[in-house]
């Protein structure tokens, strides 16, 4: 009978930022003179702190999952005082009871005007899920895009006053664990990535575990940069060795390997052929990428659907992008919805290209991570870009 020992990575207990350099937006809502706040449709009557003597009010909401029993599902609410400051006190409702009488005292922003909050998993008090906020510095138009977005987005958008975006927080969640580590006399990055966001990087099906080259590489938590879910299938190749993962502590203590035995099934990538994969189209028909595709042209895979605000905010830019190449060819790929929304979206919107339906086998085939999102083939059915933004394909091409 096989056996071996398992491998052993250990991590430390400092929280990582992605590698990159998004964030985040929490907007901040006006509630100067009344204690009721709206959220997701419904309203909710806050307690404020003990003598709270500040001369300007707010709140703000930040998504977090790791709160059993929330007054409200999946976000943690913030308390602001004197916010025109730029400076100002902090709240955190920790056991999310919307009660501010009983969160310790309030946090204040440091000299570079950040602060770092440590929100705890209900069941696992050892596991958090940290939080940078910060005041981003943008210029005067991409401050009216942003605005002009978020403020109609998110279960906080109506029945509240949004102040305005000079008074928001940028936010970058530190959800990462790494560790520098030898396996196999290669040294390499592993890192865990709790991207369910609930202070835990052990939820099958959610999760994710990173690897990458110690120097040539950054750790990635996206699945096109060698990103793998988390279950009980999950396979990691490292040099010529293939692993699966035997454990992860809940807390991101420590992650156990041991060398697999079963088929590697490797994941698609850059430079990959993917002619022969199969498309149901809304008209019923099934055929093949070959089939679709023309072959003096380049193929952008558009994967949306109806429920996406960020599809419908891209679309004129995707139609653009069709309208300056003429040897661009779009077919989307919707995924979510029934024929009747699809069809009404595309009458709706003028959408003058090949739509199918994106299945769960074709988003895990092709490592779809997030919507909208844009695949590129060249004229032969090979990946070019996958996981791309139309400004990162516009360049491309």
């Amino acid at each position: 009978m096989y056996s071996q020992n398992p491998i052993l990575v250990n991590f430390d207990s400092q929280y990582h930022l992605p590698q990159d350099d998004g964030n985040g937006f929490m907007k901040l809502l006006d509630c100067n003179g009344s204690d009721l706040i709206n959220y997701d449709g419904n309203t909710y009557q806050i307690v404020f702190p003990d003598k709270f003597f500040v001369r300007d009010t707010a709140v703000a909401f930040n998504y977090f999952t790791g709160w059993k029993n929330a007054k409200i599902e999946n976000a943690t609410m913030f308390l602001f005082g004197n916010y025109s400051s730029h400076k100002p006190i902090m709240y955190v409702d920790y056991n999310h009871n919307l009660d501010f009488t009983d969160d310790g005292q309030p946090i204040t922003f440091s000299h570079d005007s950040t602060a770092i909050v440590y929100l705890k998993n209900s069941e696992f008090p050892s596991s958090y899920f940290p939080i940078k906020f910060f005041y981003p510095k943008l210029e005067l138009e991409m401050k009216n895009q942003i605005e002009s977005i978020f403020s109609e987005m998110g279960p906080d958008a109506k029945g509240n006053n949004i102040l305005s975006i000079d008074y928001w927080l940028g936010d970058k969640r530190m959800n990462y664990k790494i560790s520098d580590t030898w396996i196999n006399g290669r040294k390499l990055k592993i890192g865990l990535y709790d991207y369910d966001c609930n202070g835990l990087f052990n939820d099958k099906g959610e999760d994710r575990i990173m690897i990458c080259n110690y120097e040539k590489d950054s750790i990635s938590g996206k699945l096109d940069k060698g990103a793998v879910v988390f279950s009980d299938s999950s396979q990691i190749e490292i040099g010529e060795q293939i692993y699966e993962i035997e454990e992860i502590e809940p807390s991101g203590q420590f992650i156990k390997l041991k060398k697999s035995q079963r088929i590697y099934n490797r994941p698609l990538n850059i430079g990959d052929e993917i002619s022969n994969l199969k498309i149901k189209l809304i008209s019923g028909k099934t055929k093949t990428i070959k089939e679709l595709q023309n072959q003096d042209k380049y193929l952008l895979l558009d994967f949306w659907g109806t429920w996406c605000k960020g599809c419908t905010q891209q679309l004129p830019f995707l139609k653009e992008l069709k309208k300056s190449n003429n040897k661009l060819q779009i077919i989307g790929l919707n995924f979510g919805d029934d024929f009747k929304r699809i069809e009404d979206y595309i009458l709706k919107h003028n959408i003058n290209w090949i739509n199918g339906y994106a299945d769960d086998n074709i988003i895990e085939k092709l490592r779809i991570d997030g919507f909208p999102n844009y695949l590129l083939l060249d004229t032969k059915g090979r990946i070019m870009i996958m996981n791309a933004t139309i400004d990162e394909i516009k360049k491309r091409l």
